[in-house]
């Protein structure tokens, strides 16, 4: 970071800008953007290798986040990290094979949250991006053997989300106390804590569910990290009232 900043404002650095008179309407200055399709060509192509991503639930600072690339993304060219005020990363690659092997090689999590990475393209609007459906890993403890074949754990995991993966475990077999399969789920819903399996007999199997990270989502502002009572967003008079916590009386 200090290599990126050094001489940021010397002059002989920066781009050289032109001056152009301002457009008044109405007595108030219009900036007209001119939009050059040659101009519109070369961004597009400065910005085919990056990828945008974000943590659901969580905010990692920039050393953390530098950690995680160093990591877990060893197995290609170390990629340029960015933050951006929001909140989101940006990772800008040397080609489009170690993009793609990046995106091959997901979905990834950090601290046990979603760690979710967009292509960025010309409509995406960092303050925008939604929230709800996100990918979680997915427990079903004590789930019986004779039901992890790989339609069975599909119709499972189809009855709270949209499949996407087992864990290596799962796949081997090699521990039989949970199955944990990756599941995209809408995470504005209540998120279910068992299902019910029915069996080729007829008969009915309750299945326990865990959560590898279970998330607060509010339904005023739509995003992660707080109950829809707790908003900010929201009006004073409609917030739960918070409990009255005595403290400690101070010395002087």
């Amino acid at each position: 970071m200090a290599e990126i900043v050094k001489e940021n404002q010397e002059q002989h650095t920066g781009l050289k800008l032109n001056y152009y008179l301002p457009v008044l309407k109405d007595g108030v200055k219009v900036v007209k953007l001119i939009i050059n399709p040659q101009e519109i060509a070369e961004q597009n192509q400065k910005w085919s290798l990056v990828l945008i991503g974000y943590v659901i639930g969580g905010n990692p600072t920039f050393k953390e986040m530098l950690k995680f690339v160093y990591g877990v993304w060893n197995f290609v060219s170390t990629p340029q990290v960015f933050l951006h005020n929001n909140g989101y990363f940006i990772f800008k690659f040397e080609n489009e094979e170690d993009k793609a092997a990046i995106l091959q090689q997901g979905p990834y999590t950090f601290n046990y949250r979603p760690f979710i990475l967009k292509q960025w393209d010309l409509e995406f609007q960092m303050h925008k991006e939604s929230t709800q459906i996100v990918p979680m890993w997915v427990m079903f403890p004590n789930l019986p053997i004779q039901f992890w074949a790989p339609g069975n754990l599909g119709r499972i995991a189809s009855c709270i989300g949209n499949p996407i993966c087992t864990d290596k475990l799962t796949t081997q077999e090699q521990r039989i106390a949970y199955a944990k399969i990756l599941i995209e789920m809408d995470i504005s819903q209540p998120l279910p804590d068992s299902l019910s399996l029915e069996l080729p007999d007829g008969k009915y199997y309750s299945q326990d569910i865990e959560y590898e990270w279970k998330p607060m989502y509010c339904q005023d502002c739509l995003k992660v990290g707080h109950v829809t009572g707790d908003c900010k967003k929201r009006p004073a008079e409609y917030r739960e009232p918070q409990q009255n916590i005595k403290k400690k009386p101070t010395k002087e």
